[in-house]
């Protein structure tokens, strides 16, 4: 494997089961251990925090601006913890290169940051999981991998779902 070629890969990841069914494919499929750099990319959903307090609304809601933020940096962190162990095992974590990333959502459509991370890593490949969304609720909710796919620059891989 040495005279391999290495290639950098960026795998999005959210949490849910379309994101593993991707990353798990990648694993299956395409996976090339100290060789590959590995980016797990996460968008992070911005937080609608209330401006004032259901029970008092003259006084500022920091409680729950508290426990919004706290739910979310916490579930962001057991999404790291999650993926930077399998990336341990599965020994692609090498040369302090690649690794679990979190972004802030900057925008209202995380495809355009995935797009941008992707130019910045200079990527070879995406590979990330689709909802199986319908034409019509594609159309009007739009598509991160349809997004992803048009816009990157690079080889995309989009996993659909499984037949049920």
């Amino acid at each position: 494997m040495a005279d391999m070629e290495s290639r950098t890969i960026v795998i999005t990841v959210d949490g849910s089961e379309h994101s593993q069914r991707a990353f798990n494919w990648y694993v299956k499929h395409l996976m090339r251990p100290g060789v590959d750099i590995v980016y797990l990319i996460h968008i992070a959903d911005q937080v609608s925090l209330p401006v004032v307090s259901a029970e008092s609304p003259l006084s500022f809601p920091k409680d729950v601006w508290v426990e919004k933020l706290t739910t979310r940096a916490k579930k962001i962190e057991e999404l790291r913890d999650h993926y930077e162990s399998k990336l341990q095992q599965l020994k692609l974590r090498t040369s302090g290169k690649g690794g679990f990333i979190s972004e802030e959502a900057t925008s209202g459509f995380p495809g355009q940051q995935v797009c941008e991370f992707v130019q910045k890593k200079n990527a070879d490949i995406v590979v990330m999981g689709n909802r199986g969304l319908g034409k019509i609720k594609r159309t009007f909710l739009g598509s991160v991998s349809d997004y992803v796919l048009h816009n990157s620059g690079v080889a995309v891989m989009i996993v659909p779902p499984t037949a049920e």
